[in-house]
Formats: C-alpha cells, sequence, structure tokens
C-alpha cells in the first residue's frame, strides 16, 4: 500500500467547509468574543502565554469546525482532524488544528457515531504499520471534554499475523458483536478515534473507511448555516475547557515534576507529564526507558498545551528519530540552546511550557514503575559532566542532517500518490 490513505475527498470536502466557516462573520464574532474571555485567564499576561494565544486560539477554533463538519452521524466519514502542522494541499491552505499537546507522530481521524446505529468500519494496515489503536468514546455536551471510553482494539488486537495487509472489519453498535466489536449507547453521540502513531515518518497509516448499516429514512444533509450555527452555540464550551485543560491536567505538577505513567483508558498505552521552567542558561535532562513498546514519543507544547511547529524544529522525537543510549534508556535533554546531545527537546525559546512522553504497544510484563529513570534540571554549561558520557553526543553536520530528513520525512504526508519518496 503506496497511496496516502489521507488523501480522500472527504477530508477533502471537510477542511474545504471548515476554512469557509471559520471565515464567516458570524463565527468570527464569536472567535472574538472568546479571545476577550481568554485574555482574562492569568496566563495571558505572561510573556508565552500572550504570544501564544491566538495561535491556540485559531488552532481550537478550527478543531472544532473540523468536528462540526464530520458531525453528522447519519452519514459519517473519516476525518483527519488534530494535526497542529500547517500544510499546503488539496489546493489550500490548512492551517492546523489542535488540542491537549498533539502529537506529531499520530494520525488522529474521528467518525461520529449514533448510538442507535449500526456501523462497520473497515481498516487496512501497511506492510510496516504505525501503532493503531481504535476507540469509542461517548460525546461530551458541547464537544468540550474528554469522552467516557466505552472500548477500543489495538493494532495487535485486530492485525492477523498470518494475514497483515487483509482488510479488518471493527462493528460498531448498540448490541452484541463479534470478535471486533464496539458497543455503543442508545440515545448518544459517540465518537470513534483512530490513531496511527508513527514510531516511523515514513510508515503509512491505515486505510480507513466507514458505512452506516442502517441509515435513517429520510436523511437531510445539514446546510453550511446549520452547521455554522453548531460551531457558535458550541464554541464557548468548547474554548473553555480548552484554555482551562491544562489548569488541572494531571495535576497541574511544579514544574520537573513528570506525573505517570498513566494508563489510557482501553489499555492501549501509557502516557506521562509536566510542566517545564527553565531560566536562561538551564537545561533539563531527562532519561527514559522505551520498555520495549512497539512505538515511544517524547514532546513539549507551549503553556496553552499547544506545540510549535514540529516540521522544522525538534519538538519531539519517537522510537526511530531517538538515539538510544548502550543500556537502551533513552536521554533528552530540553533546553534553547542546542546542547551538542542527540536527542536535544528544542524548547523553540519557551520559558515554561508542557513535555508529553508516550508508550503504546507495551508489552504486558513491562513494569510501569520503572519506565521514567531520570528527571534534572541543569546549568547548560555543566552538559558534559551531567549528561552522561554514554548519552549520543552529535556535531553540526550530524545536527543539521538530521534537521533536514525530519522536514523532508514530515512531507511526506501531504503527497497525493506515493507516501515514499
Amino acid at each position: 500500500m503506496s497511496a496516502n490513505p489521507l488523501w480522500t475527498d472527504d477530508q477533502a470536502e471537510a477542511e474545504r467547509l471548515s476554512l469557509r466557516l471559520i471565515e464567516r462573520a458570524d463565527v468570527r464574532a464569536a472567535r472574538e468574543t472568546q479571545r476577550i474571555a481568554m485574555r482574562a485567564h492569568p496566563l495571558a499576561a505572561t510573556v508565552d502565554g500572550i504570544a501564544g494565544l491566538d495561535r491556540a486560539l485559531d488552532q481550537w477554533v478550527l478543531g472544532l469546525a473540523m468536528r462540526e463538519a464530520n458531525g453528522d452521524p447519519a452519514d459519517p466519514k473519516v476525518v483527519w482532524n488534530i494535526s497542529n502542522a500547517p500544510r499546503n494541499w488539496f489546493g489550500h491552505v490548512y492551517q492546523g488544528a489542535a488540542v491537549a499537546i498533539d502529537n506529531p507522530d499520530n494520525f488522529n481521524r474521528e467518525i461520529p457515531i449514533d448510538g442507535d446505529g449500526n456501523y462497520e468500519i473497515t481498516i487496512r494496515f501497511s506492510d510496516d504499520p504505525p501503532q493503531l489503536s481504535i476507540v469509542l468514546e461517548v460525546e461530551p455536551d458541547h464537544h468540550a471534554g474528554l469522552g467516557r471510553n466505552l472500548g477500543a482494539f489495538t493494532l495487535q488486537d485486530l492485525r492477523d499475523p498470518a494475514a497483515p495487509t487483509a482488510p479488518v472489519v471493527v462493528t460498531v453498535g448498540p448490541g452484541e458483536g463479534g470478535r471486533h466489536h464496539l458497543r455503543s449507547e442508545p440515545g448518544k453521540l459517540h465518537q470513534v478515534y483512530t490513531r496511527d502513531s508513527q514510531r516511523d515518518w515514513n510508515q503509512i497509516p491505515a486505510q480507513v473507511t466507514v458505512r452506516r448499516i442502517d441509515p435513517p429514512a429520510g436523511h437531510r444533509p445539514r446546510t453550511e448555516d446549520e452547521i455554522a450555527a453548531k460551531v457558535i452555540a458550541d464554541l464557548p464550551a468548547w474554548v473553555h475547557f480548552w484554555s482551562h485543560f491544562k489548569d488541572d491536567f494531571l495535576g497541574l505538577p511544579e514544574p520537573h515534576k513528570l506525573v505517570g505513567p498513566n494508563g489510557r483508558d482501553g489499555g492501549w498505552g501509557y502516557l506521562a507529564g509536566g510542566r517545564f521552567r527553565l531560566d536562561d542558561g538551564k537545561a533539563l535532562l531527562v532519561t527514559i526507558d522505551p520498555a520495549g513498546s512497539y512505538y515511544s514519543g517524547f514532546q513539549i507544547a507551549d503553556p496553552w498545551t499547544i506545540s510549535p511547529d514540529p516540521m522544522v524544529r525538534l519538538v519531539s522525537l519517537n522510537s526511530t528519530q531517538v538515539a538510544a543510549s548502550a543500556d537502551g534508556t533513552q536521554s533528552y535533554v530540553l533546553s534553547a540552546v542546542d546542547p551538542g546531545v542527540a536527542n536535544w527537546i528544542d524548547t523553540t525559546k519557551l520559558a515554561e511550557g508542557w513535555m508529553m512522553i508516550r508508550w503504546q504497544g507495551v508489552p504486558p510484563t513491562a513494569d510501569p514503575a520503572t519506565f521514567i529513570r531520570t528527571v534534572q534540571e541543569f546549568g547548560l554549561a555543566d552538559v558534559d559532566t551531567v549528561v552522561p558520557a554514554s548519552v549520543p553526543r552529535i556535531d553540526i553536520a550530524g545536527r543539521r542532517a538530521q534537521l533536514m530528513k525530519r522536514a523532508r520525512d514530515h512531507g511526506t504526508r501531504t503527497r497525493a500518490a506515493d507516501w515514499l519518496p
């Protein structure tokens, strides 16, 4: 499978509609009301907070517009939504939409589900697939919150080793089902989320399609005015939730305290996270054990939990981008200036923000208590004495090659035909 499974007519249609929605005068007026509310948040009184406020708001508004554009469970589409990097494809520039420390390794696709309906979701994997999870959640009011998990499957649950690229059908509905069935709750709106987590940016995400088996009679497509009205009605709760998400995320830990690893609902992985706050000339050393996981990744975000553009800055590293130490652990240095360590996480001059570590496809015998080894602040001038000699270093030429490969690999996701260059 070499064709780009993200390049679909449904994706193009949802993006074009969303881009029209956010430019409407009524939606822009609603956005401005939320901007005024965000200016009252204490974070807006900080340098990094005010600098990132409009970018965060723009990402949230477009994310909601995409959710509403694909908001008809009678005629559901598979749409890639949460991804903050801008992209130029389908003849338009899509600015990026994200919430909650969006991960550039992920392709998060959404499918709206009526809890009374029955659906078939067909998934076809590539020869070397990213780690996949498919999760069914009850959608909160106004889409504002984290959904209640009803069930999940992973790549390891779905892929048949004897026929690894054969299509797999996951059914969704309120009744009993077969081996790969996600049971919905009647009378409620749901979302199915599929997430492909690339340990290598050249991995091809799964092809995913959906079919409602029992479409309602007399269904009428929504008008653009009706969809815009939904965006405007849901925007206050949506922006309030995401602008305050960080206030109690992981208990709003003190800087340089990593919370977790916490198991993900549905058992499809672990995450650990926390905040960083670095004065000039300071750095942070974080060492983890990837624990034999199929995928692991480390990244940062700004104080609003919006990540810097990941295409040309080293704001994240995944399983194949990271250089492991001889003992198999992975050591990262967060700093504003290149420390000469292979696994540099570039803070992009942010004085404070969030850091997140994810493990997926973890062997059942792995002990989460051993995943995090070191979290240590130090003076950047002392990098050679604080960071063990066993941690891989890099020279200027190596860093240049690393950045060039990163930009090239990231660009493959918006190619129409062949995924691989």
